[in-house]
C-alpha cells in the first residue's frame, strides 16, 4: 500500500486528530500577535538553560537526532570457511540439513 504525502510510519494514511488539532493550535498567534509555538519552544530553550535535562535531551535529540541505540552482542560464531569444508558438509547444507555452524564446529574439533 502506497502512503500518503506528509504521513510517515506504521500510521500511513490514517487520520490523525490530535497532531491535527495540536498543529492548528500551535501555529495560532496567541493574544499578543506571538506565534504559540515560538512561546513554546522559548520555554523548552529557558528550561534547559535552567538545567532541566529533559529539556536538554529535547533540545538535542530535535537538533541533532537521537543517539543510536547500543546493543550488546554476546557469543561467538564459529564458521568454517567454505574452502575448508568437506563434501559431505557442503552437500547437508545445500539439503538443508545443515546451517553450516555444526559442521563449522566440527571441521574446527578435527583441526584441534
Amino acid at each position: 500500500m502506497a502512503g500518503v504525502k506528509g504521513r510517515s510510519g506504521t500510521n500511513k494514511g490514517k487520520d490523525r486528530p490530535w497532531t491535527e488539532a495540536l498543529r492548528l493550535v500551535t501555529f495560532r498567534d496567541d493574544e499578543e500577535g506571538k506565534r504559540r509555538l515560538l512561546k513554546i519552544a522559548e520555554r523548552c530553550v529557558k528550561a534547559a538553560e535552567e538545567g532541566d535535562m529533559q529539556a536538554i535531551r529535547e533540545i538535542g535529540d530535535r537538533l541533532d537526532g537521537k543517539p543510536a541505540q547500543a546493543i550488546d552482542v554476546a557469543g561467538t560464531l564459529d564458521i568454517k570457511p567454505v574452502s575448508r569444508m568437506s563434501d559431505d558438509d557442503l552437500e547437508a547444507i545445500a539439503a538443508g540439513r545443515s546451517n553450516g555452524a555444526t559442521a563449522a564446529s566440527e571441521g574446527a574439533r578435527k583441526l584441534n
